[in-house]
């Protein structure tokens, strides 16, 4: 008996998958496309059953540039530094690199919120360099970026700025100093080891040793362990405070985090997409965009109406065209699939 259960799973699971590929297969047939879904169901006893399905097998995959999703990362892992730490969102931390006569240049001071809101209002590219260089290539890579915490390919090795006073050269020694408005201060210091934990994970795009990577699943994954944190193991859980897990949801105080806002944001699969299908749908994301591939991380979440909720990362690469219309089109065609 258990064994036919297990066949029809297998065969259930393959059907749902036919019918992912199915959907999406027709939008921008010439393009290259990689998708993830999660469903998330409510089961009777409160509890929440997260469903994986991904595109014609490319939830793994890593073949792809990431973009600005992967700030998402840096923001994590600032805040899981700061918690560590023993500081909040009100702590302002100021950059400093050494230079070659072995002094301390200062750069720039920023408040963690505003980091934080930049990076989910605008995709700010400074904000999102500064947020790595106060973790550090080495902890981002080894302590954040982990197959246990849900990276098995990902890493992170650049900054997505040129010049000062923002830019993190990676062979610089750093020191930033984190004080918070008690005065209570703490000052971290850190140098690159050198080590390429791009090319030790498989990345090929841009370029293998100094390059982003990760997956559409770990970008979902990722999503799922913020959104969902009281329904999973604690061993699941980012290592943050709870102030600072709901402001890295929803902002606050004119300040903003995932939860989509303003239009400034670029929300493509919202925009166009999944709204149609889900108006009244809270929505959370962080969008990427180069020159030659367009993708998203992102939930949508009708719980209160309709009682759907998944998250989707929906991926496309199409040269010099644009591929923000097509992520739209992708996301209203997995809103549908789910309704």
């Amino acid at each position: 008996m258990k064994l036919r259960h297990l066949v029809l799973l297998i065969l259930s699971t393959r059907t749902i998958a036919g019918e992912l590929d199915a959907v999406l297969d027709p939008i921008a047939p010439e393009a290259r496309k990689w998708a993830c879904v999660c469903r998330i169901e409510s089961r009777d006893d409160g509890t929440l059953d997260f469903q994986w399905h991904d595109y014609r097998g490319t939830a793994d995959a890593i073949d792809f540039w990431p973009a600005s999703t992967i700030k998402l990362y840096a923001v994590i892992a600032a805040l899981e530094l700061l918690h560590e730490r023993g500081f909040d969102l009100d702590a302002t931390l100021t950059f400093e690199h050494r230079e070659e006569d072995e002094t301390w240049m200062l750069d720039c001071a920023r408040t963690v919120r505003e980091l934080i809101s930049e990076v989910f209002r605008r995709s700010a590219n400074e904000e999102y360099t500064l947020l790595l260089r106060f973790v550090g290539l080495d902890r981002m890579n080894t302590e954040f970026l982990k197959p246990e915490r849900g990276f098995p390919h990902s890493a992170l090795m650049r900054g997505y700025v040129l010049g000062r006073p923002w830019e993190y050269r990676r062979a610089e020694p750093q020191r930033i100093t984190v004080c918070a408005p008690n005065g209570a201060m703490d000052v971290i210091t850190h140098t690159w080891s050198g080590l390429s934990y791009s090319e030790e994970r498989g990345a090929t795009v841009i370029d293998a040793r100094t390059g982003n990577v990760t997956s559409p699943r770990e970008l979902a994954e990722c999503l799922r362990r913020v959104l969902f944190a009281e329904h999973l193991p604690v061993a699941e859980r980012y290592r943050i405070s709870a102030t600072q897990l709901a402001f890295l949801r929803s902002g606050g105080d004119g300040l903003f985090g995932l939860e989509t806002r303003v239009k400034e944001s670029s929300p493509d699969a919202w925009t166009d997409g999944a709204e149609g299908v889900f108006p009244k749908a809270r929505f959370f994301h962080k969008c990427g965009v180069i020159s030659n591939v367009a993708l998203e991380v992102a939930c949508v979440d009708d719980r209160a109406q309709s009682g759907r909720c998944f998250i989707l990362v929906p991926v496309v690469a199409v040269g010099e065209r644009s591929g923000e219309k097509i992520v739209s089109q992708m996301a209203r065609a997995i809103a549908k699939w789910v309704r």
